[in-house]
């Protein structure tokens, strides 16, 4: 019988450390943001090239690229926000490569 439990016990201990993990990595896999990152780097090459013209939209892999101008404080800067379509989450960055 002790033996009984003793496996039992072991066995809901792996379950749940089994399903922590899995919870863990699914998050991490789902937040990784590097292809978004060097996708937006990509763009600033194109438009530093003249490949791409401001203002830009652009449907990426489940995001939403916006790049515009904004000035402030008398400074020109190239503003990136990128809308994650299914959870709607925003994200803005700032380059000095405006004009």
């Amino acid at each position: 019988m002790e033996t009984m439990v003793a496996t039992v016990l072991i066995v809901i201990v792996f379950m749940l450390s089994s399903f922590l993990l899995n919870r863990i990595f699914s998050t991490s896999i789902r937040n990784n943001t590097t292809g978004l990152t060097e996708h937006l780097h990509q763009l600033e090459y194109a438009h530093a090239h003249g490949l791409i013209s401001i203002p830009y939209e652009e449907e990426w892999e489940g995001y939403t690229i916006v790049i515009e101008y904004e000035t402030r404080s008398n400074t020109t800067y190239l503003r990136y926000e990128t809308v994650q379509q299914r959870t709607q989450k925003k994200q803005q960055t700032y380059s000095s490569l405006g004009k």
